[in-house]
């Protein structure tokens, strides 16, 4: 069992040139109101939601922790993850706080502006998963550490280590790099739980004082880090450890929808680790997955079968 821990959001992005209209008063005015052409998009988001949502897609057993509401937003979300038969037995339903939701307006995949509320994500906890699920983890993706606050007072530490005793592969994603500053002296005492510790090149050089993610990687190898997985979108991925430096170029695709990218990265590079493949294969694997969602106009819905990343490769 793959088991995936983060934040499980109704993403609702928004397609304009335009991207803001002035203010000009209530109601529909000329002075406040912008026209779009494409509709108004509904989806899964959040890195755990995306990330189990994806994997399970490749054909992976795969287990969510996180919350949703109990409303009309989660029960969509929830209808998502049943019909790839996530096992949503570490998901809880909220009676007291709304699913969390993203409005995303966007003018091109480049640039988007992006209103979140945190909802119920911010209150999921460590001690409503059930008992054995991470015990038996084959792979343990731990995402949101920045967000999730009542895990990062110590959940993700008790998860990871309980994973990693039982001899799970557990990866630690350091983003998004927002809310209270995460820091490389907050992560160092998790390190010896962590076989890889994630993120992209903006997200590593903020947990140090490195003017670059070159330094931030090195940083974070010395501080006590086994393997620096460094997302460079557009520009690939690439592996560190104390002995070797690994980079592999992201496949040129025309991106539709950029949300999701870095998830979808990350469970197809652990799903190929799992089946034996090496780093270089697991960073082209993740960055084929990757590429896959981003070119879809549907995002992360329409994401890829095992067997579709497959033809994807032998090209």
């Amino acid at each position: 069992m793959f088991v995936i821990i983060g934040t499980v959001t109704a993403d609702l992005l928004v397609f304009s040139d335009a991207l803001l209209a002035k203010l000009g008063g209530d109601g529909f005015r000329s002075s406040n109101l912008v026209f779009t052409e494409a509709p108004l998009t509904i989806a899964l988001g959040g890195n755990g939601g995306i990330s189990a949502y994806v994997l399970a897609g490749l054909g992976v057993p795969t287990a969510l922790c996180g919350a949703v509401g109990q409303d009309l937003l989660g029960d969509a979300l929830v209808n998502w993850l049943q019909v790839r038969r996530v096992n949503l037995a570490g998901l809880t339903r909220s009676a007291r706080h709304a699913t969390s939701t993203s409005t995303i307006l966007v003018t091109d995949t480049a640039n988007q502006v992006v209103f979140h509320h945190l909802g119920s994500s911010a209150h999921a906890r460590y001690e409503e998963i059930p008992d054995g699920l991470l015990d038996g983890a084959e792979v343990l993706l731990a995402t949101s550490f920045s967000i999730l606050s009542q895990w990062r007072a110590g959940g993700f530490a008790q998860a990871l280590a309980r994973a990693h005793r039982s001899g799970g592969i557990t990866a630690l994603d350091v983003g998004p790099a927002i809310g209270p500053p995460v820091t490389l002296a907050e992560l160092t005492p998790l390190l010896p739980a962590v076989d890889y510790l994630i993120g992209n090149s903006h997200e590593l050089q903020s947990l140090t004082s490195a003017d670059d993610w070159p330094g931030a990687a090195a940083q974070a190898l010395a501080a006590g880090a086994r393997q620096v997985v460094i997302k460079q979108g557009a520009e690939g991925a690439a592996v560190w450890t104390q002995t070797e430096k690994i980079h592999v170029p992201a496949f040129p695709v025309a991106a539709n929808i950029s949300v999701g990218a870095g998830d979808s990265f990350n469970v197809g590079f652990l799903h190929a680790l799992g089946q034996g493949r090496s780093l270089e294969q697991a960073l082209r694997f993740g960055n084929a997955v990757a590429a896959l969602v981003v070119a879809s106009p549907r995002g992360i819905l329409d994401s890829p079968s095992l067997a579709q990343v497959e033809a994807f490769l032998d090209q």
